[in-house]
């Protein structure tokens, strides 16, 4: 695609130079990268920010998002991280909007990165950490808010010290070898991330889990970003968490509300949605999404 050039105007209708708006690549690093350090985001580094350059897995799309320029200099940029998963059988794409941010000079500018990335056909859209003007846009443009309430699962006082019927592995071979294709693929594109991964199996039946480290009130946690047999994981829970959170040092587990299905645990808290997500979609619903392959595993806990 050539890039879109307009004539930009500051938002104080004073007309700018020539304003373009053209696909980011991995060699645009360097030139974005100051824009990124404008958010002043504790605990993200450079090479953390480069991870949305890099190509941390298998993606249909060549480009990892867009950039707006006035006289070669980047004023503005809206990441993408692209990636195609198998979803109730079939192939579905999947597009998540990361770092959007515009210079204030050029903010009047801002939608038309939004608008070219609403031209990419087939995509199931994710935003996760949208500002509250970003959410105005979104709810806008018809987008679908999902629900991010979490619940923390401590372990239990009084669980079971005895054996279960349930089995819990963390060796990387052991679980790679357990997975159906599909969730083989997803153990690959994030091994080598900053992830965790755990098995939990009962007969010939398994619980695979992706899960990241995530602070909360200076304490650490175990964030599950991926749960792919909810029920299991359901009737799981209870006699396993003491297991989990021993192995992986951690004060307890965070998962989404809406993996548990309003199933009543004990020793568990509810954490309200702090910020809502949203994304658009006319192939699946919430049930089906989830935050791998978004900038929740490459930037944030």
């Amino acid at each position: 695609m050539q890039a879109a050039e307009v004539v930009a105007a500051s938002a104080t209708g004073k007309v700018l130079s020539p304003l373009t708006i053209e696909k980011a690549t991995a060699s645009d690093f360097e030139r974005v990268y100051p824009l990124l350090m404008e958010f002043n985001v504790p605990g993200l580094a450079r090479e953390d920010w480069r991870r949305l350059f890099t190509k941390n897995w298998k993606s249909p799309e060549d480009f990892c998002g867009y950039s707006l320029s006035v006289g070669g200099q980047v004023q503005g940029f809206l990441g993408l991280l692209f990636s195609s998963r198998t979803i109730n059988g079939k192939s579905e794409k999947f597009c998540n909007m990361t770092s959007w941010i515009v210079r204030d000079e050029y903010r009047s500018q801002s939608l038309r990165l939004l608008l070219e990335v609403l031209k990419l056909k087939d995509y199931t859209f994710t935003n996760f950490t949208p500002s509250p003007t970003v959410w105005r846009i979104l709810e806008q443009l018809r987008f679908t808010k999902l629900n991010t309430s979490e619940r923390i699962l401590f372990p239990a006082i009084n669980g079971s010290a005895g054996r279960s019927k349930y089995r819990c592995s963390f060796d990387l071979e052991i679980i790679s070898d357990e997975l159906s294709e599909a969730d083989r693929i997803i153990f690959d594109d994030h091994k080598s991330l900053p992830c965790r991964h755990l098995l939990i199996s009962s007969g010939n039946d398994y619980c695979y889990l992706v899960l990241k480290n995530r602070a909360y009130r200076r304490l650490p946690f175990a964030r599950a970003h991926y749960v792919s047999n909810r029920q299991l994981f359901k009737e799981a829970a209870g006699s396993v968490r003491n297991q989990i959170c021993w192995k992986l040092k951690v004060a307890g587990l965070i998962v989404d509300d809406r993996y548990l299905n309003g199933t009543s645990l004990s020793s568990s808290r509810s954490y309200p949605q702090q910020c809502p997500a949203f994304y658009k979609s006319s192939t699946i619903d919430d049930n089906d999404i989830d935050t791998l392959y978004s900038e929740m595993i490459l930037l944030h806990s």
